[in-house]
């Protein structure tokens, strides 16, 4: 069974045999994320059964087709990073200096144990791992953190053999990119080997069933009570030595009651057991009970303000960052005159890199900010359609196409023939005899002014400001017209242009050329 059919299994069913399957099958896995973030291995496994607890109370809200592997290891990341801090913020309250500075040894030690290339890039790993689109990351992690084949693979994202090794690869290849970006050179291929010889961990044994158990419970709890006393070692690092006073004889006697109820009919005959006591003891409970509300109620407000201040700034630009791609995506809707087809060729990480220092409160800023949605878009297209002419040629012996439509069949996969209207062939007959470098250019752009211009070419992809195009084109018009005399104001131009044009933007035109 895939893992959503077993993610299904459970959401309707209640089937614990189904959670227990996907514990087992990713226990390493987040295991391994956990233990490269977190100081210690019984740390890494208080965050292995907090992520698993995650994913038995928001297994409904995991959309389907969503690749369990990468939610997983987000949410793996996630806690560890958050662990991590808490646990430093509880050895300082509790001047354990001594006990951190033996837990960095131990961690200092274990990575000069490795390979060097594997210790530069480790603490990286995983920050590089969800820079990965979803489909990619899951790949990765299936290849080299499961050890899955490629077939394996192909069969869990829907794909063939042959398109699992190039979104495998390609994975690879973008973390290459990304390490060498943080000053860490690594060729793909000792990527790939660090990757199979030290990504994945063994979670130690008896983790899965443990967690299964603890998962089980927490998914199913329906009171602050219960809730309390699923407290993993975790939750305890969050609450820290600042609430010790507070909590005093709540604490002790929550854990007792936790060690008596292994599940929730456990902790009902033990409330019902109670009840039967005296008046003094059902007060006694109730004390307890209320006391552990207000330890709830002190950890969410520590879980709430754990970001530090550097974090909480970096998490309100991000949210601006978002709105403003959401704006960017609404606008498209509305203004349809400000698009191409193109830019349905546009990943997501070209959105962000398009909103993140934009502003789009006048006509002119919304101009720009598309101006560059279409630039990045055309540049996506034009490689391509780069390719789907490599494979026309390849199919017709050399020779090129007559229309540039004709291309529309070898992209992979193919596209509507209507994408390429704005495309023209610059070269006919036999690729051998074109003289030039340009083969396919682009005519007619969608604002003059702001849009480039580009051509397809035998060794790369060429282009100019289509402004620059169309004022050259316009001064030659203007000397034609004129005898050869050359133009000596931008007014002159303005009859030759499409649409008139700032005369300051046209000026160094006209002093270049006379």
């Amino acid at each position: 069974m895939t893992d959503e059919d077993l993610l299904r299994r459970y959401t309707d069913d209640g089937s614990e045999p189904a959670f227990a399957e996907l514990v087992e099958r990713h226990l390493n896995l987040v295991y391994s994320v956990a233990r490269r973030h977190v100081p210690s291995s019984s740390l890494a496994e208080d965050v292995a059964q907090t992520v698993f607890i995650e994913l038995a109370r928001n297994a409904r809200r995991i959309k389907s087709g969503t690749p369990l592997i990468a939610w997983l290891h987000v949410v793996a990341r996630r806690s560890a990073i958050n662990a991590t801090r808490a646990d430093a913020r509880r050895r300082s309250r509790e001047q354990a200096a001594a006990e951190l500075g033996t837990a960095s040894e131990r961690h200092e030690s274990a990575m000069k144990s490795r390979p060097s290339d594997w210790a530069e890039v480790e603490p990286l790993l995983d920050e590089a791992v969800e820079s990965l689109t979803a489909a990619d990351r899951a790949a990765l992690l299936l290849r080299y953190f499961e050890n899955k084949s490629l077939r394996e693979v192909g069969a869990a994202l829907g794909t063939s053999d042959d398109a699992a090794q190039k979104r495998v690869s390609r994975a690879i290849e973008q973390l290459r990119r990304f390490f060498l970006r943080r000053g860490v050179a690594a060729t793909a291929g000792s990527l790939a080997s660090d990757l199979s010889a030290h990504a994945l961990q063994v979670a130690p044994a008896g983790l899965a069933g443990s967690i299964t158990a603890t998962s089980s419970i927490a998914a199913h709890a329906t009171t602050g009570a219960v809730t309390t006393f699923t407290m993993t070692a975790l939750h305890k690092v969050i609450l820290g030595g600042a609430l010790v006073a507070v909590v005093g004889g709540a604490v002790f006697e929550g854990n007792a009651l936790r060690a008596q109820r292994t599940d929730m009919m456990a902790l009902r005959q033990r409330a019902d057991a109670l009840a039967t006591q005296g008046r003094k003891v059902r007060q006694q409970h109730a004390d307890a009970l209320s006391r552990l509300s207000e330890v709830q109620k002190r950890l969410d407000a520590l879980a709430a303000a754990s970001l530090p201040p550097a974090d909480a700034t970096i998490e309100t630009q991000m949210n601006a960052w978002l709105e403003r791609v959401a704006r960017l995506k609404e606008l498209r809707e509305q203004r349809p005159d400000l698009g191409i087809p193109e830019i349905s060729f546009l990943p997501d990480e070209s959105w962000f890199q398009s909103a993140r220092d934009l502003r789009l409160e006048t006509e002119d800023q919304i101009r720009d900010a598309f101006a560059a949605l279409r630039n990045r878009a055309e540049y996506a297209f034009n490689a391509k359609l780069r390719a789907a002419l490599a494979a026309y040629l390849d199919a017709h012996d050399g020779t090129l196409p007559d229309d540039a439509h004709e291309l529309a069949a070898f992209f992979d996969p193919p596209v509507n023939p209507a994408l390429l209207d704005r495309y023209k062939m610059a070269a006919h007959g036999k690729i051998a005899d074109v003289s030039g470098g340009t083969v396919i250019e682009q005519h007619s752009p969608l604002d003059f002014t702001r849009d480039t211009m580009w051509d397809i070419g035998l060794h790369g992809i060429g282009s100019e400001s289509a402004l620059s195009a169309y004022v050259i084109k316009a001064i030659e018009s203007f000397t034609d017209t004129n005898n050869g005399v050359k133009p000596t104001s931008p007014e002159q131009l303005q009859p030759y242009l499409p649409a008139p044009v700032d005369a300051a933007r046209l000026q160094p035109y006209v002093s270049s050329r006379r």
